[in-house]
């Protein structure tokens, strides 16, 4: 880089070194690349209130110098100044001598905004002077602009015959992609060997992990036919906490091989997009139509090669405050059924009695009865109910059951036994369901009943769960 800067520096150097400054009001010189070295150079001089300046451009192809040189012919100082992504403002640096305070930073500045090209200045112009400043940049723009009109007709030739994507822009960069690209070779062959999708390799940009997605005939599961679909995905996105989102500018890359240079597709307006758990991936439906595309004249696609890529820029992040996510099962599995065999029933007091715990969706469970009810049911009749074992329920978490409590008549058919039956959201607060008044006392120990037979009593519960809410 520095033997390149430094041969850059030389050859403007030398290029001054031959330019024979006129003392007169305004005079014009042209050297046209028609020379054969390939370097377009173009003097003049403009006289400000009995200042000289002497102006010089030098055209190398995709790089523009300039100079300007009050009342001599120094150097001055050396700046760079180039456009950045993905807001398109300017970046200036120092290459020689100089600081921020210098006149050249805000001239090589605002030519950048001004002409879009990306500019090498070196300028001796006084600081505080404010009308040579104004001037100088001023001739400057008039003539950078007249040069630029040859990468400005390149540029529209080839965006006149694209048309963008519904919502997005196109431009052409001599930059290629900063953080991903992709080579292709035999692209044809995708669609022969019945590749409809082509998921890239990952890559790391503004800290998170992302992949490129390619219909090379396009996304078929939105009905995109003739055109190349290409979309930015997240991966890994269940490393990440729930709630999360990013939002990120991204441009995607296709590369002109006739040029050199890249066709860029990205939304309209620089808009951001927001990458969250229910929304994995953004892009492009119609990223360019499979004809433009197959033609050679446009360079996308030499010799069944082609050039992809990406860049991505993370505006801001957060993580959503509190939230829960409801689940609901689409085929619970069977209801899990558990016995409670209850011995020396009749010999048992108003305590709350509890089966062991069981299992059911990976969950504990357990029967709660009362022998001499509860609450409205005390003295008159057996309460019984369904309880979840908070001591592994998580924390916050729900769960939405369909249950069936039943005491089994052990004589007669189990058409006989007393069912109940209900549905239910159990969690912290409300963690058993049930009934007050389930059966009458007196119905359940008369002995031609069955209920009760030696003193033993049988409880089954079956648990389906069939959903669940869990927080965030």
């Amino acid at each position: 880089m520095a033997s390149e800067v430094n041969s850059n520096l030389e050859e403007l150097k030398t290029s001054m070194e031959n330019l024979n400054v006129q003392q007169q009001p305004s005079s014009s010189s042209r050297n046209d690349a028609a020379s054969g070295n390939g370097v377009e150079v173009t003097c003049f001089t403009e006289v400000v209130d009995d200042v000289t300046l002497h102006l010089q451009i030098i055209h190398l192809g995709k790089q523009i110098y300039a100079w300007i040189g009050c009342n001599s012919g120094k150097l001055g100082h050396l700046y760079a100044a180039a456009s950045t992504r993905p807001n398109n403002t300017a970046s200036v640096t120092c290459v020689l001598g100089g600081n921020s305070d210098n006149s050249g930073t805000g001239i090589a500045r605002r030519l950048v905004l001004k002409t879009g090209l990306n500019i090498m200045l070196a300028s001796n112009i006084p600081k505080n002077s404010p009308l040579l400043e104004a001037n100088a940049e001023k001739k400057l723009v008039e003539k950078l602009i007249h040069l630029g009109k040859d990468i400005v007709t390149v540029m529209t030739e080839v965006l006149s015959n694209i048309s963008p994507p519904p919502g997005a822009v196109a431009s052409i960069s001599d930059a290629s992609p900063v953080h991903y690209i992709v080579k292709i070779e035999l692209f044809s062959l995708l669609a022969k060997n019945a590749v409809e999708k082509y998921e890239s390799g990952v890559f790391k940009a503004g800290g998170y992990t992302w992949k490129l997605v390619l219909y090379p005939s396009g996304n078929k599961s939105r009905n995109v036919k003739d055109y190349i679909s290409l979309y930015l995905a997240k991966v890994d996105a269940s490393s990440l906490p729930l709630g999360w989102e990013v939002h990120v500018i991204f441009r995607l890359f296709l590369l002109d091989q006739n040029k050199d240079s890249y066709l860029v597709i990205q939304d309209a307006a620089g808009q951001e997009r927001r990458f969250h758990g229910l929304k994995l991936e953004w892009g492009f439906d119609q990223l360019i139509q499979l004809s433009t595309f197959n033609d050679s004249r446009y360079g996308f696609l030499l010799e069944d090669t082609c050039m992809l890529g990406a860049e991505v820029f993370v505006r801001r992040e957060r993580s959503r405050g509190v939230g829960e996510v409801l689940s609901m099962i689409k085929q619970p599995t069977a209801a899990f059924k558990h016995t409670w065999k209850i011995e020396n029933f009749l010999k048992l007091d108003e305590k709350r009695q509890e089966s062991q715990t069981f299992s059911s969706a990976s969950e504990k469970w357990k029967i709660v009865l009362y022998p001499k009810g509860k609450d409205f049911g005390m003295g008159t009749h057996l309460s019984l109910y369904l309880a979840v074992d908070l001591e592994t329920l998580p924390a916050g978490c729900r769960l939405y059951a369909d249950y069936t409590l039943r005491i089994v008549n052990q004589v007669k058919d189990r058409k006989f036994d007393l069912s109940g039956k209900a549905k239910h959201w159990f969690g912290a607060s409300t963690s058993e369901s049930g009934w007050t008044r389930y059966v009458s006392l007196d119905y359940i120990y008369q002995p031609n009943n069955a209920y009760v037979i030696k003193g033993i009593c049988i409880v089954e519960a079956e648990v389906n769960v069939l959903g669940i809410s869990s927080p965030f």
